[in-house]
């Protein structure tokens, strides 16, 4: 397609109607900065969208998977389309159509303790949406050694709640230790190299049985309502199959309004590190009437 605008013209264009919002200085800082999203499936892929709608040029798509017909409910960059594709690539495809001028690059392998440094050194902020500790762990760790601030998804025990709380690894301060460390994982003490594949499962297998058991206990409680999208009891069989493995990981529990308010949440907070600003959330603040999601709504806060 030939473009009929400039490239100054086209940001004059995108920031025409969020001018009063930002300075001229903010603006360029936004547009500068390189953010990395590890995961470009629910979160990550609408995370992705809003960065660059708000004006980020420059971003690093991490992801190994391809879209199927279970992801079209919540991910944004998942039509039926794109179904077989590379995650990465179809949001490359359709973030360029958003904005021709962006800068995307991609990693269609994933991220692994074999290129998590060379990722994280190319980024100046990270949105880690991954699944597995096999991602996460070597991530943060290589985060906190280039002093690269992760917003990360995580579930804290017993405070689990559907939608994801962000949580923000700020590395730029020294005293900050890992999500490997805070989650008391026996990788922590051992040198990258020397984790092996089993090692991470064991800890993805640990998180499972821990979150099990608190759905577990929820759905049987009278205060469900607070944290769950709904208060029906879950199908026959449910908590069986969702403790097998991890492909279970995500069964029955993602909702794409929810997904679609964190992925947003966690791109305006990119921006906000980015131009070193806090709270420019313009959008609802609380919830009318009786809603049934007041969790979701409280993610704002980061923790």
């Amino acid at each position: 397609m030939s473009l009929n605008f400039t490239e100054e013209e086209f940001y004059e264009k995108l920031w025409f109607r969020s001018s009063m919002i930002f300075t001229d200085e903010e603006k360029q800082k936004i547009q500068n900065v390189k953010i990395g999203v590890i995961g470009v499936g629910g979160t990550g892929g609408i995370a992705s969208e809003q960065l660059v709608r708000g004006g980020v040029k420059h971003l690093t798509l991490v992801d190994p998977d391809v879209f199927e017909l279970t992801n079209i409910n919540r991910q944004h960059f998942c039509t039926i389309s794109t179904i077989g594709e590379k995650k990465v690539e179809a949001g490359k495809k359709q973030l360029l159509d958003v904005n021709p001028f962006a800068q995307i690059e991609t990693y269609p392998e994933g991220i692994n303790k074999e290129n998590a440094e060379e990722i994280v050194k190319g980024v100046d902020i990270i949105i880690d949406a991954s699944d597995n500790k096999s991602a996460h762990y070597p991530l943060h760790r290589f985060a906190k050694q280039y002093k690269v601030p992760v917003i990360s998804r995580a579930h804290t025990i017993p405070e689990f709640t559907f939608g994801a709380k962000a949580n923000l690894w700020d590395y730029r301060d020294e005293n900050v230790s890992t999500r490997e460390e805070d989650e008391n994982s026996p990788t922590a003490s051992m040198a990258l190299e020397d984790i092996t594949e089993e090692d991470f499962k064991a800890k993805d297998r640990k998180v499972h049985e821990e979150f099990n058991e608190i759905y577990s206990k929820l759905f049987k409680s009278k205060y469900a309502h607070k944290l769950l999208l709904s208060e029906n009891e879950p199908p026959a069989g449910f908590f069986d199959a969702y403790a097998d493995g991890r492909e279970y990981l995500v069964q029955g529990t993602n909702w794409g309004p929810a997904v679609t308010i964190t992925g947003t949440f966690f791109a305006i907070k990119a921006i906000e590190l980015a131009i070193g600003a806090k709270d420019i959330f313009l959008g609802p603040i609380s919830v009318k009437g009786n809603a049934k999601f007041p969790a979701v709504i409280e993610q704002r806060e980061i923790k």
